[in-house]
């Protein structure tokens, strides 16, 4: 079965945290983005915190981490079906900038799910 591309199944993801009020409030007040860059497809971002949770196609002019990995990898991180920790330790997933708040974003994916 074919997943859905990246983006997709981040703003599904995204759906589901929205509705889950205890989550939303634990975001934290500080502004952060998530470049995510799939190296077989465009790419796209996560806005978290200060009340915002938002994807946007595109490069984020500030990017805390930036997230690369495959687009299947990527669909099946946000879909439930990969865990972030094993992509990064089999190499299929690199992370560049403030590894401490990648960490972070994978916890609260992993709570969303």
């Amino acid at each position: 079965m074919a997943s859905q591309d990246p983006f997709t199944e981040l703003v599904r993801l995204i759906e589901r945290t929205r509705a889950n009020k205890d989550l939303m409030e634990g975001l934290g007040e500080r502004e952060k983005s998530f470049q995510f860059r799939p190296t077989d497809g465009e790419p796209f971002y996560l806005v978290i915190g200060g009340g915002r949770l938002e994807a946007l196609k595109g490069e984020s002019s500030s990017a805390t981490a930036t997230i690369v990995a495959s687009s299947q990898d990527l669909s099946d991180l946000f879909a439930g079906r990969a865990d972030a920790f094993r992509l990064f330790f089999a190499g299929r997933l690199r992370v560049q900038g403030n590894v401490f708040e990648a960490q972070q974003l994978a916890k609260i994916l992993g709570q969303a799910r």
